[in-house]
C-alpha cells in the first residue's frame, strides 16, 4: 500500500528490560478493534468482506536510527518461535511474508546498535501489519530492551526525516502538534511555521511576501481561489480535523509549481488507516467579550443557536445581474396628458415597482441579540479491509465549528495627511463564523506495489457580520455620522482527486505517479447592505450629503463567483543505482492546469422619498408597502384622458454591474536530477518550462490577455558536514501572475475597504530570483537546530496604489522603478530536555525566529506627493504585508505514563504595511502577542479531556498612521480571552 503517516499498530503488552527504557513517545494503552461505524454516510464505494480467511499474513515497515533519523540497512528482523527472518534494504525497509496468524515477538538487531524486542505484534489474515521503529547506537553498553509494537511505531519521526531528505528547504507541522495547540484550521497551523505569518486568519505571508507569491496545494495539486482579489484560497476553509500534515516549501525545485516566490503550501489530508479506528471530539469555548452576552450585534435574521447551518439572505435573481441602468420613476401627470404618455408613465411606474418587488424588503442594521457559547464537533473513522484478496482502505471524517466573535467600543479614527483628525468615532462589530465539511479517502492495491486512490473534500465556511460605527466628531460639521453594515459571505470548496502510485520493477525499478483533480469553488455575497447618514442634534437624518462616505444612500451589493479547475500531473522517477554508487535519481513530469472563473456583481442604491426613523434604522425598507407605488387619480383631461400620479416611498436610483469571465491555462514540463556525488555531497538541479495563457473578457469594458512561456531553472547543494548536520544552498527562478480582478479592465466597488478599484489590463507577470542557505543539525529524534539566510529580487512587483489624493480610487501597477529586494534570517530550535535529567523525559522546548527586511522604491510621482506633506519621507518603503520579525515559542510536556500533557506557546509578529497612502503616513497593523496555554489529560482507556486558554494577555490589536505603535490610531480594539474545553474519544 502507499506509505502514509499513520501506521497500523498492533495491540501489545509492555515488558521492559532492567536497564533503560526508550524515551521517545508516551506509553499507549491497548486499543480494541472498533465496529465499522460512521462511514456509511460518507463512503462512496461498498466494502466487501472476503469469503475465506487466509491462514497467513505479513509484517513490514521501516527502521531508522535514533541518532539522526536516517534509514538503517542490514537490520535483521526475526520472529521468535519460527525460522522466519529478513534484513532491511538500503532504504531501511523490510517485509516478512507468510507469517502465521496470531501474536508474535520480533527481534531487531544490527551490529553497533542496541537490539530491540517488540512484543505482541499481531498478524491479521491476508493483511500486512506495519511495525516501524528506531535502533539506538551503542554509545554506551546497553542491554537489549523490550517495547510494544505500538510504541515502536510512535517513535518514528517522519516529518523531520522527510525534511532532512528533501531536496528543498521544507518545514512542516503535523496533526500531533495541530491537536496539541487546539488548532482549528490550516491558517492557524501554518502560522507556527518559521517565517510564516497569516493575514486575517486566511491568507499566508511567507518570508514577507504576500499571498500572491504563495501557491496552495491539496495533496500535491493546486486548489483555485474564489476570492476576487486573491490568487490562493483562504486557508481557514481547510479544517484541522481533516489535516494529516502541512508542508511549507520555501525554495523552488522544478517539480513544484513555477508561480511562486515565497513558498508552496501542501496540505495533506488524512489517508486511509491500516488499523480500524473511530475517533470523535466535542467541544465548547467561552470568550467574555463575545459569548453569553445580551448585546451581541447581529443581523435580525441570523440564527443565534450554538448549532445551526446559516442560510443567509436570498440570492439575487439571475436576470437582475448585469443591470446597468435603474428605471426612473415617472414624472407628474400634466394637464395635457395624452393616452400614449399616460400609458408610458404607468409602464414606467410598473417597471420601478417591479424592480423593488424583485429585490424585496431588507434590514440594513444589526440588532442586539443573545449570544450562546461556541461549539465544535469532529469525527473520523476508518478501516482497511480485504477486497478480492487485496487491501482496500477507507477513511471518512466530518467536522463542524461555530464561533461568535464580538468587538465593542473599537476606536475608529481618520486623519488628514497633516495628522489632524477628520473623523473620530467608535464601532461595534459582531461576527458569526460557521464552518463544516467532510472528507472521504479510498485506497486500493490491485497488485503488489500498485496503489490507486480517491479523495473527496468538501469545506464550507460562512461569515455573518454586523457593524455599526458612530463618529461623534466630523471635521467641519456639528452633526454626527452613523454607518451601518450587514454582510454575509459564503465560501465553499468541492475537490475530487484520483491518484495512483506505481512501482515498476521491470522498468529499472522506477516509480510512476499520477493525479487528476477536479475542483469547484464558490464565494457568494448575497445582499451586502450599507446605510450611511448624518444625524443632527435633533435626531434628523440626512442621506446624500456630499461629505458622507460612499455609499451616500442606502445600498445593496450582490456578488457571485464561481471557479472550476482541472489539474492533471504525471511524474516518473528513475533511480540511478545502476550507474551511480550513491543514491541518485532523475525525475521528469508534466502538469496541465485549466481554470475558469465566472464573476458577477450587482449594486443597487435607494433614494429616500418618505420618512425614516433613525431610532429604528431597519424601518427604512422592512415594510412591504415600500415596494409598491401609491396611485393618485387626479381626474380626466378635457380630452377624457385619465391623469394619475405614481408616488414611491422608496425606489432604486442607481445601479451598476461589471461582470467578466476569465480562464487560465498552465502547461509545464520539467526535468530534474538528484545526484549523490559522494556520501557527503548531494546535488539537485534541473529546469521547468511553464507556459501561461490568461484570457479575460469583460464585455463592453474590454478584455485582457497574457501569453508567456518561462524557463525556470533551479539548483541546490546539500552537504552533510557530519551524519546529522547538513548545509543547504539553493537558487531558483520563479514567476508570479496577476489575479483575474487585477487585470480586469473594469471599475468596481470594494465593500470591505469602502473604495473603488480599477483593474489594469496592461499588467505583466512578475519575475523572482531567490537565494537561500541553511544549516541544519538533527541531534536526536524529534530534535532540530537550524539557521538560514535568504535573499530575493522581485522584478515588476504588482502593488495597489491610489489614483486620487483622497485614496478613494485605487488601481494596480507593475512597480518598474527598480527591482524590489527582500532579505532575512531564520532560526529554529526544538530539543527534548531529557538530556539534562531523566526527570525531564517528555519535556520539549521549541521556537523559531525570522528577521526580515524588504524595500521597494517609490515612483517620482509618489515621492512628490508624499514629500509635499512630509519633506523627510524616505524614497523606499517595505513591501505590503511584510513584517520585520516573526517569533514562535513553545514549551510542551507529555508525561510518559499518566497521559498528562501541557503546552505553553506564544506568537509575535511585527508591524506590517496594510494600506499605502498617497499623502501622509501609510497604515500599519500591529498584531498583539498571542500567548496560549493548554492542558490535556487522558481519562480511563479511550477518553481525553482538554482545556486551553487563548490570547491570555489580551493586548490591543491596533492599526496606525505610521509604523510606530503610538502613532495616530486608524483602528484599535481588544479581542478578549477564549477558554475552551473539549472531550475526545478514540476507539
Amino acid at each position: 500500500m502507499r506509505s502514509t503517516t499513520a501506521s497500523r499498530r498492533s495491540k501489545c503488552n509492555v515488558r521492559r528490560g532492567s536497564l533503560r527504557k526508550p524515551s521517545n513517545g508516551p506509553k499507549r494503552h491497548r486499543r480494541r478493534s472498533p465496529v465499522f461505524l460512521f462511514l456509511f454516510c460518507l463512503v462512496l464505494a461498498a466494502v466487501a468482506r472476503p469469503g475465506h480467511a487466509q491462514e497467513t499474513g505479513g509484517i513490514g515497515g521501516v527502521v531508522v536510527s535514533t541518532w539522526n533519523g536516517s534509514p538503517l540497512p542490514n537490520v535483521t528482523i526475526t520472529v521468535r518461535g519460527t525460522t522466519l527472518a529478513v534484513q532491511t534494504d538500503a532504504s531501511g525497509r523490510y517485509e516478512l511474508k507468510e507469517v502465521p496468524v496470531g501474536t508474535h515477538v520480533l527481534r531487531f538487531s544490527k551490529p553497533g546498535f542496541t537490539a530491540v524486542v517488540v512484543t505482541d505484534a499481531r498478524v491479521v489474515p491476508g493483511q500486512t501489519t506495519t511495525v516501524n521503529g528506531n535502533l539506538q547506537p551503542e554509545i554506551t553498553e546497553l542491554a537489549e530492551y523490550e517495547i510494544t509494537a505500538e510504541l515502536f511505531t510512535e517513535q518514528t519521526q517522519e516529518i523531520l526525516k522527510e525534511r532532512q531528505e528533501s531536496g528543498a528547504l521544507k518545514d512542516a507541522i503535523g496533526s500531533e502538534l495541530i491537536k496539541r495547540y487546539d488548532i482549528s484550521d490550516a491558517g492557524q497551523a501554518v502560522a507556527r511555521v518559521p517565517g510564516v505569518s497569516v493575514v486575517g486568519g486566511k491568507y499566508v505571508v511567507v518570508r514577507g511576501l504576500s499571498d500572491r507569491y504563495t501557491r496552495t496545494l491539496l495533496n500535491g495539486v493546486e486548489v483555485p481561489s474564489a476570492d476576487p482579489y486573491k490568487l490562493s484560497p483562504q486557508l481557514d476553509l481547510f479544517p484541522s480535523a481533516m489535516i494529516d500534515r502541512i508542508s511549507v516549501t520555501k525554495t523552488f525545485t522544478p517539480d513544484q509549481p513555477g508561480g511562486t516566490g515565497g513558498g508552496t503550501i501542501d496540505i495533506a489530508t488524512k489517508s486511509f488507516p491500516e488499523k480500524p479506528f473511530l475517533n470523535f471530539s466535542i467541544g465548547t469555548s467561552y470568550n467574555p467579550n463575545s459569548n453569553l452576552k445580551d448585546n451581541f450585534l447581529a443581523d435580525p435574521s441570523s440564527s443565534m443557536h450554538m448549532l445551526a447551518f446559516p442560510s443567509g439572505p436570498d440570492p439575487l435573481q439571475s436576470k437582475l445581474f448585469g443591470l446597468t441602468d435603474a428605471p426612473d420613476p415617472p414624472g407628474p401627470a400634466s394637464s395635457g396628458e395624452t393616452r400614449a404618455r399616460a400609458a408610458l408613465r404607468r409602464a414606467q411606474a410598473d417597471e420601478v415597482q417591479g424592480l423593488l418587488q424583485k429585490l424585496g424588503t431588507a434590514n440594513f442594521a444589526g440588532a442586539e441579540r443573545d449570544s450562546p457559547l461556541n461549539s465544535s464537533f469532529s469525527a473520523s473513522a476508518g478501516e482497511t479491509k480485504s477486497l478480492f484478496g487485496h487491501n482496500l482502505g477507507v477513511f471518512g471524517g466530518l467536522n463542524y465549528r461555530r464561533e461568535f466573535r464580538a468587538v465593542d467600543g473599537a476606536t475608529v479614527n481618520r486623519y488628514s495627511p497633516l495628522g489632524t483628525p477628520t473623523r473620530l468615532g467608535m464601532e461595534q462589530r459582531g461576527n458569526i463564523d460557521t464552518d463544516y465539511g467532510a472528507n472521504v479517502n479510498l485506497g486500493y492495491e490491485p497488485w503488489k506495489d500498485q496503489h490507486v486512490g480517491f479523495n473527496f473534500l468538501m469545506a464550507h465556511s460562512t461569515d455573518e457580520e454586523a457593524r455599526h460605527a458612530s463618529f461623534g466628531f466630523v471635521e467641519g460639521r456639528d452633526d454626527s455620522l452613523e454607518q451601518w453594515q450587514l454582510h454575509f459571505t459564503d465560501r465553499a470548496i468541492f475537490n475530487y482527486q484520483m491518484h495512483g502510485d506505481h512501482q515498476l520493477p521491470a522498468v529499472l525499478n522506477s516509480t510512476f505517479n499520477w493525479v487528476v483533480a477536479v475542483a469547484h469553488t464558490t464565494q457568494d455575497e448575497p445582499d451586502h447592505r450599507f446605510m450611511n447618514y448624518f444625524l443632527s442634534d435633533t435626531g434628523q437624518p440626512t442621506f446624500g450629503d456630499g461629505a458622507t462616505p460612499f455609499p451616500q444612500y442606502p445600498s445593496r451589493y450582490f456578488r457571485e463567483i464561481t471557479e472550476d479547475g482541472l489539474n492533471y500531473r504525471v511524474d516518473w522517477t528513475l533511480p540511478l543505482d545502476f550507474v551511480m554508487k550513491e543514491e541518485s535519481k532523475i525525475k521528469v513530469g508534466y502538469l496541465g492546469s485549466s481554470n475558469d472563473r465566472d464573476f458577477k456583481e450587482q449594486y443597487f442604491s435607494y433614494n429616500l422619498s418618505g420618512g425614516f426613523d433613525p431610532n429604528r434604522p431597519n424601518s427604512y425598507l422592512n415594510d412591504p408597502a415600500y415596494l409598491q407605488y401609491v396611485a393618485t387619480y387626479l381626474g380626466n383631461t378635457a380630452g377624457g384622458v385619465g391623469r394619475t400620479n405614481f408616488d414611491f416611498s422608496r425606489y432604486v436610483s442607481d445601479t451598476f454591474a461589471h461582470p467578466y469571465t476569465a480562464s487560465l491555462d498552465i502547461n509545464a514540463v520539467y526535468l530534474m536530477a538528484d545526484v549523490g556525488v559522494w556520501p557527503w555531497l548531494r546535488l539537485i538541479f534541473g529546469a521547468r518550462v511553464e507556459g501561461t495563457k490568461l484570457n479575460l473578457d469583460a464585455g463592453r469594458d474590454g478584455s485582457s490577455h497574457i501569453n508567456q512561456t518561462d524557463l525556470l531553472p533551479a539548483a541546490s547543494v546539500v552537504t552533510s558536514l557530519r551524519t546529522n548536520l547538513d548545509l543547504r544552498l539553493s537558487y531558483g527562478e520563479t514567476v508570479s501572475r496577476p489575479s483575474y480582478r487585477e487585470i480586469a479592465p473594469v471599475q468596481s466597488y470594494l465593500p470591505d475597504l469602502g473604495i473603488t478599484a480599477l483593474g489594469n489590463p496592461d499588467l505583466q507577470m512578475i519575475a523572482i530570483k531567490s537565494y537561500d542557505a541553511r544549516i541544519e543539525w538533527f541531534p536526536g529524534p524529534g530534535d532540530v537546530l537550524s539557521a538560514g539566510l535568504f535573499y530575493k529580487t522581485i522584478t515588476d512587483p504588482i502593488e495597489l496604489i491610489s489614483r486620487t489624493l483622497d485614496d478613494q480610487q485605487v488601481t494596480w501597477i507593475n512597480r518598474s522603478t527598480e527591482p524590489a529586494d527582500l532579505m532575512g534570517v531564520e532560526f529554529e530550535a526544538r530539543k527534548s530536555m531529557e538530556f539534562l535529567s531523566p526527570h525531564f523525559q517528555g519535556l520539549t522546548l521549541g521556537g523559531n525566529v525570522t528577521l526580515i527586511k524588504s524595500s521597494t522604491k517609490l515612483s517620482d510621482t509618489e515621492l512628490f506627493n508624499k514629500r509635499s506633506v512630509d519633506p523627510s519621507t524616505d524614497d523606499t518603503r517595505p513591501l505590503y504585508d511584510q513584517s520585520p520579525y516573526i517569533i514562535n515559542l513553545d514549551l510542551a510536556y507529555d508525561h510518559p505514563t499518566s497521559g498528562t500533557s501541557f503546552t505553553i506557546g506564544a506568537n509575535l509578529t511585527g508591524e506590517r504595511l496594510v494600506l499605502a497612502k498617497t499623502q501622509g503616513p501609510d497604515i500599519y497593523e500591529h498584531t498583539p502577542i498571542n500567548l496560549y496555554a493548554g492542558i490535556s489529560q487522558r481519562l480511563w482507556k479511550h477518553w481525553t479531556l482538554r482545556f486551553n486558554v487563548r490570547n491570555i494577555l489580551d493586548l490591543d490589536y491596533r492599526q496606525t498612521y505610521g509604523s510606530d505603535f503610538n502613532d495616530n490610531i486608524f483602528q484599535n480594539y481588544k479581542r478578549g480571552r477564549t477558554f475552551a474545553f473539549a472531550l475526545s474519544g478514540a476507539f
